[in-house]
């Protein structure tokens, strides 16, 4: 087997399976032992991987750079303050992400492993939403580790949440739209369905954060079709598309909504004619705010301890940065994101409006989801973005 053949495996290997969020289901399906043998096998892979490419590896990304700092940063703080509080810090499991940071951050700097990561990626993502759907056809359950006995209002898909599962729906729309571009006929109508698959995927888990950040993301990346009378009839169009959405209940009354299937299609409905009070955002709200008024401003100069928020189940990354690590690390984070907004506004149109999207979803998803930057496939997501917009004069394609 060639060399370089071993390098890609090393790396893809460990993003693959992390996509098909596969340590979980071995977990819940066979064997927990298992699953930490995979989980060690993987990051004994990365840092071989590390030790094959490291002398050849290209021009390393600055933006990347931000997020070893940013890891430094929060670990320092974070274990200062478990060791003060004396809150159980599982050190081990948190650094994973931090690994997986060091290792595409090697790996992305030589263009051609780009080149190869986002095909790779983009194969993996689409597989893992077609699994997703598979799984709610059958009313697999993986929380409950099997078929569960009533029907599921929502699609957890591969990650056991419907706002992991649309999450990753909408990357996986992004990554076909912009990097798959057929020439022929046949190539382009088998897009088209992989794509419409992909919606039908965002459709099942019903979140209501997923479809607002899918119709900005739409717009985003077909920004070029938005110009003279086209965006004069678009702007035209909006009030009628108000007015759909705000009657919302009345368009899908014929149509089988159960629970929580119709409880996003009243929270659309409240969204839109402006009646928040009435929206349901899970308890979200209130453990945001519990975590706020009882820990972050308890404790807002060095935090309360590593993965901290996780444990109190905030669904909320970025006041979860603040929790765990203090005030400094969230100046620094927000930095961060920042600092990638800009670069991917000085980029070539091309990787702009490629990035932008994707960049937008994740951050948006921040203030849903406790998991993102937890997520190691998201997390080397991050770092081949870097790379893209730190390119400025490289193409897409």
């Amino acid at each position: 087997m060639k060399k370089s053949l071993v390098t890609h495996i090393c790396f893809l290997l460990p993003f693959v399976l992390t996509v098909f969020n596969l340590q979980v289901f071995i977990t819940r399906l066979v064997s927990t032992a298992i699953a930490q043998i995979m989980a060690y096998g993987n990051l004994g892979l990365l840092i071989l991987g590390v030790a094959l490419t490291i002398k050849k590896r290209g021009p390393l990304s600055k933006t990347a750079r931000l997020w070893i700092i940013f890891y430094l940063i929060y670990f320092l703080f974070a274990i200062l303050a478990s060791a003060i509080h004396f809150n159980p810090a599982n050190i081990l499991v948190a650094i994973i992400p931090f690994i997986y940071v060091l290792a595409f951050y090697v790996y992305l700097s030589i263009p051609e492993n780009r080149k190869i990561f986002r095909n790779v990626a983009t194969i993996a993502f689409v597989l893992s939403g077609i699994l997703s759907i598979h799984l709610y056809n059958i009313n697999f359950d993986l929380d409950r580790g099997g078929i569960y006995m009533y029907k599921m209002d929502r699609s957890g898909g591969v990650y056991a949440d419907a706002n992991n599962t649309a999450l990753a729906a909408i990357i996986s729309f992004i990554l076909v739209y912009k990097l798959f571009q057929p020439k022929k006929t046949i190539l382009k109508l088998f897009k088209l369905l992989v794509l419409g698959i992909m919606l039908y995927g965002l459709a099942l888990t019903f979140s209501n954060t997923g479809f607002m950040v899918f119709i900005i993301c739409l717009v985003m990346l077909n920004h070029k079709f938005f110009t003279g009378i086209r965006l004069i009839i678009g702007v035209s169009l909006l009030p009628f598309v108000y007015l759909a959405l705000a009657n919302l209940n009345v368009l899908t009354a014929d149509l089988d909504l159960v629970g929580q299937q119709r409880d996003k299609i009243n929270n659309i409905v409240n969204i839109v004619t402006f009646n928040t009070s009435e929206v349901d955002d899970s308890g979200r709200n209130e453990l945001v705010m519990k975590l706020i008024n009882d820990y972050v401003f308890e404790n807002p100069i060095i935090g309360n301890g590593v993965d901290f928020a996780i444990s109190q189940h905030a669904h909320n990354t970025i006041i979860g940065v603040w929790a765990d690590a203090g005030i400094f690390t969230l100046v620094f984070f927000l930095y961060m994101l920042g600092r990638y907004f800009l670069e991917t506004m000085r980029s070539a149109p091309d990787i702009r409006y490629f990035v932008l999207p994707l960049l937008l979803v994740m951050c948006i998803f921040m203030l849903s989801l406790q998991s993102v930057i937890n997520q190691t496939y998201l997390m080397a997501l991050f770092v081949y973005m870097a790379y893209l917009i730190d390119d400025k004069d490289r193409e897409l394609l």
